[in-house]
Protein backbone atom coordinates (compact mmCIF):
# COMPACT_ATOMS: atom_id res chain seq x y z
CA UNK A 1 0.00 0.00 0.00
CA UNK A 2 1.28 3.47 -0.85
CA UNK A 3 1.01 6.06 1.95
CA UNK A 4 -1.73 8.66 1.71
CA UNK A 5 -0.72 12.31 1.39
CA UNK A 6 -2.22 12.98 4.82
CA UNK A 7 0.13 10.47 6.41
CA UNK A 8 3.10 12.81 6.04
CA UNK A 9 1.59 15.58 8.20
CA UNK A 10 3.13 14.09 11.34
CA UNK A 11 6.48 15.35 10.02
CA UNK A 12 5.42 18.97 10.57
CA UNK A 13 4.57 21.15 13.59
CA UNK A 14 0.89 21.68 14.47
CA UNK A 15 -1.22 23.74 12.08
CA UNK A 16 1.37 24.17 9.31
CA UNK A 17 0.47 25.92 6.07
CA UNK A 18 0.78 23.03 3.67
CA UNK A 19 -0.94 22.60 0.36
CA UNK A 20 -1.79 19.23 -1.11
CA UNK A 21 0.90 19.85 -3.72
CA UNK A 22 3.60 20.50 -1.12
CA UNK A 23 2.64 17.46 0.92
CA UNK A 24 2.72 15.28 -2.18
CA UNK A 25 6.38 16.14 -2.80
CA UNK A 26 7.27 14.21 0.34
CA UNK A 27 5.75 11.11 -1.17
CA UNK A 28 7.81 11.24 -4.37
CA UNK A 29 10.86 9.44 -2.92
CA UNK A 30 8.53 6.71 -1.66
CA UNK A 31 6.89 6.39 -5.06
CA UNK A 32 10.28 6.18 -6.78
CA UNK A 33 11.40 3.47 -4.35
CA UNK A 34 8.16 1.60 -4.82
CA UNK A 35 8.59 1.78 -8.60
CA UNK A 36 12.17 0.46 -8.44
CA UNK A 37 10.93 -2.56 -6.53
CA UNK A 38 7.99 -3.22 -8.84
CA UNK A 39 8.15 -5.42 -11.93
CA UNK A 40 7.45 -4.35 -15.48
CA UNK A 41 4.91 -6.83 -16.82
CA UNK A 42 3.00 -7.53 -20.00
CA UNK A 43 -0.73 -7.12 -20.27
CA UNK A 44 -1.78 -8.14 -23.78
CA UNK A 45 0.06 -5.86 -26.21
CA UNK A 46 1.25 -3.40 -23.55
CA UNK A 47 3.99 -3.22 -20.95
CA UNK A 48 2.93 -1.88 -17.57
CA UNK A 49 4.48 -0.74 -14.31
CA UNK A 50 2.39 -0.28 -11.17
CA UNK A 51 -0.76 -0.62 -13.25
CA UNK A 52 0.16 2.16 -15.67
CA UNK A 53 1.48 1.94 -19.26
CA UNK A 54 5.27 1.80 -19.39
CA UNK A 55 7.27 2.72 -22.46
CA UNK A 56 10.65 1.25 -23.32
CA UNK A 57 12.69 4.01 -24.94
CA UNK A 58 16.45 4.08 -24.64
CA UNK A 59 19.78 2.95 -25.96
CA UNK A 60 22.01 0.01 -26.56
CA UNK A 61 24.94 0.28 -24.15
CA UNK A 62 26.52 -3.02 -25.05
CA UNK A 63 29.82 -2.48 -23.19
CA UNK A 64 28.59 -2.22 -19.59
CA UNK A 65 29.93 -5.62 -18.57
CA UNK A 66 32.93 -5.99 -20.87
CA UNK A 67 34.37 -3.45 -23.28
CA UNK A 68 36.46 -3.52 -26.46
CA UNK A 69 36.99 0.19 -27.06
CA UNK A 70 39.50 1.25 -24.41
CA UNK A 71 43.04 0.23 -23.54
CA UNK A 72 43.08 0.58 -19.75
CA UNK A 73 45.99 1.86 -17.63
CA UNK A 74 48.85 -0.56 -17.08
CA UNK A 75 48.01 -3.06 -14.37
CA UNK A 76 44.26 -3.07 -15.03
CA UNK A 77 42.67 -6.26 -16.44
CA UNK A 78 43.21 -6.39 -20.19
CA UNK A 79 43.17 -9.09 -22.86
CA UNK A 80 45.07 -7.65 -25.86
CA UNK A 81 44.08 -10.24 -28.52
CA UNK A 82 40.45 -9.06 -28.28
CA UNK A 83 41.11 -5.60 -26.78
CA UNK A 84 38.87 -6.67 -23.88
CA UNK A 85 38.73 -4.70 -20.64
CA UNK A 86 36.27 -3.74 -17.93
CA UNK A 87 34.61 -0.30 -18.05
CA UNK A 88 35.33 2.06 -15.17
CA UNK A 89 32.60 2.78 -12.66
CA UNK A 90 32.70 6.43 -13.68
CA UNK A 91 31.96 5.58 -17.32
CA UNK A 92 28.96 3.52 -16.29
CA UNK A 93 27.57 6.17 -13.98
CA UNK A 94 28.05 8.93 -16.56
CA UNK A 95 26.10 7.00 -19.19
CA UNK A 96 23.26 6.47 -16.68
CA UNK A 97 23.13 10.22 -16.05
CA UNK A 98 23.07 10.79 -19.80
CA UNK A 99 20.19 8.38 -20.32
CA UNK A 100 18.15 10.13 -17.64
CA UNK A 101 18.84 13.50 -19.27
CA UNK A 102 17.68 12.08 -22.59
CA UNK A 103 14.41 10.85 -21.09
CA UNK A 104 15.26 7.18 -21.55
CA UNK A 105 13.70 4.34 -19.58
CA UNK A 106 15.46 1.23 -20.90
CA UNK A 107 18.99 0.00 -21.60
CA UNK A 108 19.72 -2.95 -23.86
CA UNK A 109 23.05 -4.34 -22.67
CA UNK A 110 24.68 -7.28 -24.47
CA UNK A 111 27.60 -7.88 -22.11
CA UNK A 112 25.39 -8.09 -19.03
CA UNK A 113 24.45 -11.46 -20.49
CA UNK A 114 26.90 -12.35 -23.27
CA UNK A 115 30.30 -12.93 -21.68
CA UNK A 116 32.01 -16.16 -22.72
CA UNK A 117 35.24 -17.38 -24.23
CA UNK A 118 38.04 -15.01 -23.19
CA UNK A 119 39.98 -14.67 -19.90
CA UNK A 120 37.98 -11.61 -18.77
CA UNK A 121 34.62 -13.20 -19.56
CA UNK A 122 32.19 -14.45 -16.95
CA UNK A 123 32.81 -17.92 -18.38
CA UNK A 124 36.29 -18.13 -19.95
CA UNK A 125 35.89 -21.83 -20.74
CA UNK A 126 33.29 -24.55 -20.40
CA UNK A 127 32.09 -24.87 -16.80
CA UNK A 128 34.68 -22.38 -15.54
CA UNK A 129 33.53 -19.06 -14.09
CA UNK A 130 35.39 -15.84 -13.46
CA UNK A 131 33.41 -14.06 -10.76
CA UNK A 132 35.56 -10.93 -11.11
CA UNK A 133 33.56 -10.29 -14.28
CA UNK A 134 30.47 -9.75 -12.15
CA UNK A 135 31.84 -6.53 -10.61
CA UNK A 136 31.19 -4.22 -13.61
CA UNK A 137 27.95 -6.07 -14.30
CA UNK A 138 26.73 -5.68 -10.72
CA UNK A 139 27.65 -2.01 -10.70
CA UNK A 140 25.77 -1.39 -13.95
CA UNK A 141 22.60 -3.08 -12.68
CA UNK A 142 22.82 -1.20 -9.40
CA UNK A 143 23.37 2.17 -11.06
CA UNK A 144 20.48 1.57 -13.45
CA UNK A 145 18.32 0.84 -10.44
CA UNK A 146 19.47 4.01 -8.65
CA UNK A 147 18.69 6.10 -11.72
CA UNK A 148 15.22 4.66 -12.25
CA UNK A 149 16.25 2.88 -15.45
CA UNK A 150 15.47 -0.69 -16.55
CA UNK A 151 17.57 -3.20 -18.45
CA UNK A 152 16.96 -5.94 -21.00
CA UNK A 153 19.72 -8.44 -21.61
CA UNK A 154 20.52 -10.68 -24.62
CA UNK A 155 21.79 -14.08 -23.49
CA UNK A 156 24.01 -14.91 -26.45
CA UNK A 157 25.15 -13.43 -29.75
CA UNK A 158 24.72 -14.61 -33.30
CA UNK A 159 28.25 -13.47 -34.13
CA UNK A 160 31.78 -14.30 -33.07
CA UNK A 161 32.73 -11.06 -31.32
CA UNK A 162 35.02 -10.33 -28.37
CA UNK A 163 32.32 -11.14 -25.80
CA UNK A 164 31.56 -14.55 -27.32
CA UNK A 165 28.28 -16.08 -28.42
CA UNK A 166 26.77 -19.15 -30.00
CA UNK A 167 29.99 -20.13 -31.76
CA UNK A 168 31.76 -20.24 -28.39
CA UNK A 169 29.31 -22.86 -27.14
CA UNK A 170 29.65 -24.83 -30.37
CA UNK A 171 33.44 -24.90 -30.03
CA UNK A 172 33.12 -25.99 -26.41
CA UNK A 173 31.03 -28.90 -27.65
CA UNK A 174 33.74 -29.90 -30.12
CA UNK A 175 32.41 -28.30 -33.31
CA UNK A 176 35.26 -26.26 -34.76
CA UNK A 177 33.20 -23.47 -36.31
CA UNK A 178 33.86 -19.74 -36.41
CA UNK A 179 31.51 -16.97 -37.34
CA UNK A 180 33.85 -15.86 -40.12
CA UNK A 181 33.28 -18.99 -42.20
CA UNK A 182 31.35 -18.37 -45.41
CA UNK A 183 29.15 -20.16 -46.01
CA UNK A 184 28.54 -21.47 -42.50
CA UNK A 185 28.46 -25.23 -42.15
CA UNK A 186 25.19 -27.07 -41.37
CA UNK A 187 26.66 -27.81 -37.93
CA UNK A 188 25.93 -24.18 -37.01
CA UNK A 189 22.36 -25.26 -36.30
CA UNK A 190 23.64 -27.60 -33.58
CA UNK A 191 23.57 -24.61 -31.22
CA UNK A 192 19.79 -24.98 -31.25
CA UNK A 193 19.36 -28.70 -31.82
CA UNK A 194 22.09 -30.67 -30.02
CA UNK A 195 21.03 -31.43 -26.43
CA UNK A 196 24.62 -31.20 -25.23
CA UNK A 197 25.07 -27.67 -26.58
CA UNK A 198 21.67 -26.55 -25.28
CA UNK A 199 22.60 -27.91 -21.84
CA UNK A 200 25.88 -25.96 -21.85
CA UNK A 201 23.97 -22.80 -22.68
CA UNK A 202 21.32 -23.39 -20.01
CA UNK A 203 24.00 -24.08 -17.39
CA UNK A 204 25.51 -20.70 -18.23
CA UNK A 205 22.11 -18.99 -17.99
CA UNK A 206 21.55 -20.61 -14.60
CA UNK A 207 24.87 -19.34 -13.26
CA UNK A 208 24.16 -15.85 -14.55
CA UNK A 209 20.60 -15.47 -13.28
CA UNK A 210 21.19 -17.01 -9.85
CA UNK A 211 24.10 -14.68 -9.10
CA UNK A 212 23.36 -12.36 -6.16
CA UNK A 213 24.39 -8.75 -6.71
CA UNK A 214 26.20 -7.52 -3.55
CA UNK A 215 25.05 -3.94 -4.20
CA UNK A 216 21.37 -4.92 -4.02
CA UNK A 217 21.23 -8.29 -2.27
CA UNK A 218 19.09 -9.54 -5.14
CA UNK A 219 19.82 -12.20 -7.70
CA UNK A 220 19.52 -11.18 -11.34
CA UNK A 221 16.48 -13.43 -11.53
CA UNK A 222 14.84 -11.45 -8.72
CA UNK A 223 15.85 -7.88 -9.50
CA UNK A 224 13.02 -5.87 -11.13
CA UNK A 225 15.69 -3.61 -12.68
CA UNK A 226 16.23 -6.33 -15.30
CA UNK A 227 12.84 -6.50 -16.98
CA UNK A 228 13.67 -9.53 -19.08
CA UNK A 229 16.08 -11.62 -21.07
CA UNK A 230 16.37 -11.85 -24.84
CA UNK A 231 17.13 -15.29 -26.22
CA UNK A 232 19.99 -13.74 -28.18
CA UNK A 233 21.16 -10.90 -30.36
CA UNK A 234 20.16 -11.06 -34.04
CA UNK A 235 19.86 -14.84 -34.04
CA UNK A 236 19.51 -16.68 -37.32
CA UNK A 237 20.35 -20.10 -38.72
CA UNK A 238 22.92 -20.76 -41.40
CA UNK A 239 22.29 -17.58 -43.39
CA UNK A 240 22.15 -13.95 -42.35
CA UNK A 241 18.62 -12.90 -41.31
CA UNK A 242 17.05 -16.20 -42.40
CA UNK A 243 15.07 -16.28 -39.09
CA UNK A 244 15.77 -20.00 -38.92
CA UNK A 245 15.63 -20.37 -35.14
CA UNK A 246 13.71 -23.48 -34.09
CA UNK A 247 10.45 -23.00 -32.23
CA UNK A 248 11.38 -25.76 -29.77
CA UNK A 249 14.59 -23.93 -28.80
CA UNK A 250 12.82 -20.59 -28.29
CA UNK A 251 10.24 -22.30 -26.08
CA UNK A 252 12.87 -24.18 -24.06
CA UNK A 253 14.99 -21.09 -23.37
CA UNK A 254 12.03 -18.87 -22.50
CA UNK A 255 10.60 -21.51 -20.18
CA UNK A 256 13.97 -21.88 -18.49
CA UNK A 257 14.33 -18.13 -17.98
CA UNK A 258 10.83 -17.91 -16.52
CA UNK A 259 11.46 -20.88 -14.26
CA UNK A 260 14.46 -19.08 -12.78
CA UNK A 261 12.77 -15.68 -12.78
CA UNK A 262 8.98 -16.10 -12.95
CA UNK A 263 8.40 -12.36 -13.37
CA UNK A 264 10.90 -11.88 -16.18
CA UNK A 265 9.79 -11.05 -19.69
CA UNK A 266 11.15 -13.21 -22.48
CA UNK A 267 12.12 -11.46 -25.70
CA UNK A 268 12.52 -13.38 -28.95
CA UNK A 269 16.07 -12.60 -30.11
CA UNK A 270 15.54 -13.74 -33.69
CA UNK A 271 16.70 -11.16 -36.25
CA UNK A 272 13.27 -10.14 -37.45
CA UNK A 273 9.77 -11.20 -36.59
CA UNK A 274 9.29 -14.92 -37.26
CA UNK A 275 5.52 -15.40 -37.17
CA UNK A 276 5.86 -19.13 -36.50
CA UNK A 277 7.22 -18.17 -33.07
CA UNK A 278 3.82 -16.67 -32.19
CA UNK A 279 2.95 -20.21 -31.14
CA UNK A 280 5.37 -19.90 -28.21
CA UNK A 281 3.20 -18.47 -25.46
CA UNK A 282 6.22 -17.80 -23.26
CA UNK A 283 7.48 -15.07 -25.61
CA UNK A 284 6.31 -11.66 -24.40
CA UNK A 285 8.10 -9.36 -26.82
CA UNK A 286 9.07 -9.57 -30.49
CA UNK A 287 11.68 -7.34 -32.02
CA UNK A 288 13.53 -6.23 -35.12
CA UNK A 289 16.56 -4.07 -35.94
CA UNK A 290 16.62 -1.28 -38.51
CA UNK A 291 19.69 -0.60 -40.65
CA UNK A 292 18.61 1.68 -42.24
CA UNK A 293 15.30 2.92 -40.86
CA UNK A 294 12.41 1.47 -42.85
CA UNK A 295 8.88 2.66 -42.08
CA UNK A 296 7.29 -0.01 -44.26
CA UNK A 297 8.95 -2.88 -42.38
CA UNK A 298 8.17 -1.22 -39.05
CA UNK A 299 4.49 -0.96 -39.93
CA UNK A 300 4.37 -4.57 -41.14
CA UNK A 301 6.11 -5.80 -37.98
CA UNK A 302 3.70 -3.90 -35.73
CA UNK A 303 0.65 -5.37 -37.48
CA UNK A 304 2.04 -8.89 -37.28
CA UNK A 305 2.83 -8.68 -33.57
CA UNK A 306 -0.51 -7.04 -32.83
CA UNK A 307 -2.25 -10.03 -34.40
CA UNK A 308 -0.40 -12.26 -31.94
CA UNK A 309 -1.43 -10.10 -28.93
CA UNK A 310 2.19 -9.45 -27.95
CA UNK A 311 4.46 -6.44 -27.49
CA UNK A 312 6.75 -5.06 -30.19
CA UNK A 313 10.13 -3.40 -29.71
CA UNK A 314 12.57 -1.86 -32.18
CA UNK A 315 15.66 -3.23 -30.44
CA UNK A 316 18.28 -1.42 -32.52
CA UNK A 317 17.85 1.53 -34.84
CA UNK A 318 20.24 3.47 -37.05
CA UNK A 319 19.65 6.97 -35.69
CA UNK A 320 22.08 9.11 -37.72
CA UNK A 321 19.77 9.66 -40.70
CA UNK A 322 22.37 8.83 -43.32
CA UNK A 323 20.12 6.41 -45.22
CA UNK A 324 16.54 5.19 -45.25
CA UNK A 325 13.49 6.95 -43.84
CA UNK A 326 13.88 9.93 -41.56
CA UNK A 327 14.24 9.45 -37.83
CA UNK A 328 11.32 11.78 -37.15
CA UNK A 329 8.99 9.85 -39.47
CA UNK A 330 10.03 6.56 -37.85
CA UNK A 331 9.33 8.00 -34.41
CA UNK A 332 6.02 9.44 -35.58
CA UNK A 333 4.79 5.91 -36.35
CA UNK A 334 5.86 4.67 -32.91
CA UNK A 335 4.33 7.62 -31.06
CA UNK A 336 1.05 7.45 -32.98
CA UNK A 337 0.77 3.75 -32.28
CA UNK A 338 1.63 4.29 -28.60
CA UNK A 339 -1.15 6.87 -28.33
CA UNK A 340 -3.73 4.56 -29.90
CA UNK A 341 -6.39 2.72 -27.92
CA UNK A 342 -4.44 -0.56 -28.25
CA UNK A 343 -0.71 0.23 -28.19
CA UNK A 344 1.64 -2.49 -29.39
CA UNK A 345 5.00 -0.73 -29.72
CA UNK A 346 6.75 -0.38 -26.36
CA UNK A 347 9.57 1.71 -27.79
CA UNK A 348 12.95 1.69 -29.51
CA UNK A 349 16.68 1.67 -28.67
CA UNK A 350 19.28 3.61 -30.60
CA UNK A 351 22.56 1.91 -31.47
CA UNK A 352 24.66 2.84 -29.51
CA UNK A 353 25.52 5.17 -26.62
CA UNK A 354 29.01 6.21 -25.49
CA UNK A 355 30.44 8.90 -23.22
CA UNK A 356 33.80 10.10 -21.97
CA UNK A 357 36.73 7.83 -21.24
CA UNK A 358 36.21 8.53 -17.53
CA UNK A 359 38.24 9.58 -15.55
CA UNK A 360 39.58 11.28 -18.69
CA UNK A 361 36.91 13.92 -19.32
CA UNK A 362 38.70 15.35 -22.34
CA UNK A 363 38.14 12.33 -24.59
CA UNK A 364 34.96 10.77 -25.93
CA UNK A 365 34.91 7.08 -26.81
CA UNK A 366 33.92 6.41 -30.41
CA UNK A 367 33.15 2.87 -31.52
CA UNK A 368 33.75 4.02 -35.14
CA UNK A 369 30.95 1.95 -36.66
CA UNK A 370 29.16 5.11 -37.74
CA UNK A 371 26.44 4.86 -35.08
CA UNK A 372 28.15 5.97 -31.87
CA UNK A 373 26.00 8.54 -30.10
CA UNK A 374 28.28 10.78 -28.03
CA UNK A 375 25.93 13.09 -26.16
CA UNK A 376 27.45 16.51 -25.57
CA UNK A 377 30.52 15.96 -27.73
CA UNK A 378 31.62 19.45 -28.90
CA UNK A 379 32.82 17.86 -32.14
CA UNK A 380 29.31 16.75 -33.09
CA UNK A 381 28.04 18.37 -36.26
CA UNK A 382 24.88 20.49 -36.13
CA UNK A 383 23.08 17.70 -38.01
CA UNK A 384 24.11 15.06 -35.46
CA UNK A 385 23.05 17.22 -32.51
CA UNK A 386 19.73 17.83 -34.27
CA UNK A 387 19.23 14.06 -34.49
CA UNK A 388 20.09 13.67 -30.81
CA UNK A 389 17.59 16.40 -29.99
CA UNK A 390 14.94 14.53 -32.00
CA UNK A 391 15.68 11.40 -29.96
CA UNK A 392 15.39 13.26 -26.67
CA UNK A 393 12.14 14.95 -27.62
CA UNK A 394 10.67 11.61 -28.73
CA UNK A 395 11.67 9.82 -25.53
CA UNK A 396 9.92 12.44 -23.43
CA UNK A 397 6.93 12.58 -25.79
CA UNK A 398 6.41 8.84 -25.24
CA UNK A 399 5.85 9.77 -21.58
CA UNK A 400 3.49 12.64 -22.48
CA UNK A 401 6.14 15.22 -21.63
CA UNK A 402 7.06 18.03 -23.99
CA UNK A 403 10.64 19.33 -24.09
CA UNK A 404 12.27 21.76 -26.50
CA UNK A 405 15.26 21.10 -28.75
CA UNK A 406 17.84 22.21 -26.17
CA UNK A 407 20.34 19.55 -25.09
CA UNK A 408 21.17 20.04 -21.38
CA UNK A 409 24.74 19.26 -20.37
CA UNK A 410 25.68 16.14 -18.43
CA UNK A 411 28.63 16.53 -16.08
CA UNK A 412 31.57 14.19 -16.56
CA UNK A 413 32.50 12.60 -13.20
CA UNK A 414 36.22 13.33 -13.54
CA UNK A 415 37.01 12.82 -9.85
CA UNK A 416 34.42 10.11 -9.52
CA UNK A 417 34.29 8.24 -6.22
CA UNK A 418 31.94 5.25 -6.21
CA UNK A 419 28.94 5.81 -3.97
CA UNK A 420 25.42 4.63 -3.46
CA UNK A 421 23.48 7.77 -4.32
CA UNK A 422 22.35 8.63 -7.82
CA UNK A 423 22.08 12.22 -8.95
CA UNK A 424 18.79 11.56 -10.71
CA UNK A 425 15.95 9.28 -9.75
CA UNK A 426 12.57 9.04 -11.38
CA UNK A 427 9.90 6.50 -12.21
Amino acid sequence: MLPDVSSVTFLFPPNPTLTKQIRSTYLEPNLALYARNSYVYREGTSLKLMGEPWTAEGANVYWLGLDENVIPPKGEPFYPPLNASYPTKGRTTEVMNTLVMMGATLIRAHTLGVSVGNPLSLSPSLGVYNDAAFEPMDWAVFQARQHGLRIMVPLTDNYDYYHGGKFTFLRWAGYNITGSQSPLTPETMYFYTKPKVVTYFKNYIHYLLTHVNPYTGLSYAEDPTIIGYETGNELDGGKFKDKNVPIAWIREICRFVKKLGPKKLCIDGTYGVNSTHFAVSEVDVFSNHYYPLNNSILTTDIAAVQSANRVYLAGEIAWTGMKGDSLQSFYDIILKQQNSSSPVVAGSQIWSLFGHNVPDCSTYINHTDGYSLMYGNPNNSAKIDAQISTIRQHYFAMQNITVDSYLPAVACPQNYIPGYDAEYTYM
